[in-house]
């Protein structure tokens, strides 16, 4: 018994110490966030929007990518299309023909589909502006974020700016607890962006200096990592911007809404390790010396002490209800320094968008909802360890809802 309870509050310790001093860190680096300044830097710009069978979506997108109000003449739309056997190739040909003349519309057909990961090297070919730009298709935005996110890069010293995720879809369950858990992750993001580099650029909204992006490595799951990364190896940093949001539709089901947690979680997992040499490098900076590692620590090894902290407890339950109930005590207790430093970054970085999504307004539920997503990435660590990556998916059953074109304000 002296053993078991040793095990549990020593692991229980490190877990909890490894949230601290990394949420610390990021807390004590933190500074007000200032919006860009428009000074009339309008380079040209690709917008790369990937598809793979996006009938359901592709027409609304495009006429939400038509309502920008970046020059028309200074901005490409290039539609990379991995094999899609369904309409969207030819929804993608009609609105080119109908807006001839407004926007230009470039369609890239894939005769075989490879991935994400090759679609991108595919953009990067085609593309020959001076700013890379991403977006997804189940994604919708203002009409001012590509300007407000290209502004950044006029910093010399800024190489990728990232868009806001906004969830929107409802007041599902499933809906609720990913508003709470953005909150969180948003802040957390902020907080790295400012002490140097943000974990990842969203590629659902994101924009890259194109001279200094080089094709992306084959076998990668998470190009939103892989891209960060890059631009980080070259001496740039990256922004998030939080007047530049994206709204996305959540999956509609509880279930729908783990699968994509799951499949999210593995990607991550799998450019984490296979960019290892990140880790602690000082090449790379505060990125490489505290916001990797902490993600490494969030991803990979702090599922595997939550499982084995669960295991012990019970363990610890069959032996002696008394003790297990003072671990429970000790756990919440050793949790309070990292909900306080969360709230604390919260507090810090918000927005008007972000104040408004329809949660359950908790950020506790949100630092509960976070501790539910830690068994998903023990499950997908797992599924990656069994199996190795798994390059193209096929799209989950609710994870795909309409979406709606918003406007942010």
């Amino acid at each position: 018994m002296p053993l078991l309870e040793a095990l549990l509050y020593s692991t229980l310790g490190a877990l909890a110490l490894g949230y601290m001093i990394g949420l610390l860190v990021l807390l004590l680096n933190s500074r007000r966030y200032k919006p860009s300044v428009g000074t009339g830097f309008l380079p040209t710009v690709s917008l790369i929007i990937p598809t793979f069978n996006e009938a359901a979506v592709i027409g609304r997108k495009l006429e939400n990518v038509l309502q920008l109000d970046y020059p028309r003449d200074r901005v490409e739309v290039i539609v990379v299309d991995s094999a899609s056997t369904d309409d969207t190739r030819e929804i993608v040909r009609g609105f080119a023909a109908r807006h001839q003349g407004e926007i230009k519309v470039r369609l890239v057909e894939q005769s075989v589909r490879m991935g994400k990961t090759d679609a991108l090297n595919e953009a990067l070919r085609q593309a020959k502006s001076e700013i890379f730009a991403l977006t997804d298709v189940d994604v919708t935005f203002p009409p001012d974020s590509l300007k407000k996110l290209v502004a950044h890069l006029e910093d010399p010293n800024i190489g990728a700016v990232s868009g806001v995720e906004i969830p929107i879809g409802g007041g599902s369950t499933a809906h609720s607890l990913e508003a709470d858990y953005r909150r969180i992750y948003t802040a957390i993001r902020m907080a790295e962006a400012s002490t140097d580099t943000p974990f990842m650029c969203e590629s659902e909204l994101s924009a890259y200096r194109r001279a200094i992006l080089e094709p992306l490595r084959p076998g990668g799951m998470c190009d939103d990592i892989e891209l960060t990364v890059g631009v980080r190896s070259k001496g740039y940093r990256s922004k998030y911007d939080i007047y530049s949001p994206f709204f996305e539709s959540e999956a509609g089901t509880f279930v729908s809404k783990l699968k994509h947690k799951f499949r999210r979680g593995m990607a991550n997992q799998h450019a984490l390790v296979r960019n290892s040499n990140v880790l602690f490098n000082r090449a790379f900076g505060r990125y490489g010396s505290v916001v990797y590692p902490f993600e490494f620590f969030v991803h990979i090894v702090s599922p595997v002490l939550i499982a084995v902290v669960f295991s012990l407890f019970i363990l610890s339950v069959a032996f002696s209800p008394f003790s297990a109930l003072v671990a429970v005590v000790v756990a919440l207790a050793l949790g309070v320094p990292s909900l306080a430093i969360v709230h604390r970054l919260m507090s810090i970085y918000s927005s008007e968008d972000i104040s408004r999504m329809k949660g359950t307004g908790s950020w506790l539920v949100g630092a509960l909802a976070f501790l539910a997503f830690q068994g998903v990435l023990l499950a997908s660590l797992f599924r990656l360890a069994l199996k190795g990556p798994q390059v193209k998916w096929e799209q989950a059953a609710g994870t795909r809802p309409p979406i709606t074109v918003m406007n942010s304000g």
